[in-house]
């Protein structure tokens, strides 16, 4: 079996994980019991939102097979990640 180099980043690991057959370094990995995730920590909060978007929204989750706020959450995550991007990009180019 063949050894598994040192990586200096994370970066640098996702590449080698990507590229190369990991089959060839099993020996090398170690067996891991009781892996404790801990989730992130989510605050309520309260939004006036008009019926017939909420029925729209509810709609769109019944298709997607998702309850209707998780869907409202995604959205709101993809969003804020788009708008990041666009503020990192304009403060660059200013």
């Amino acid at each position: 079996m063949a050894k598994l180099p040192e990586f200096k980043t994370d970066e640098e690991f996702a590449e080698f994980v990507e590229t190369h057959d990991m089959a060839d370094y099993w020996d090398e990995f170690e067996e891991v019991k009781d892996v404790k995730i801990k989730r992130p920590v989510k605050k309520h909060v309260s939004l006036r939102i008009y019926p017939y978007l909420i029925s729209e929204i509810k709609e769109i989750a019944t298709v997607k097979g998702m309850p209707y706020q998780t869907l409202i959450g995604q959205w709101l995550a993809d969003r804020v990640f788009q708008e990041k991007k666009l503020l990192a990009k304009t403060s660059q180019e200013a």
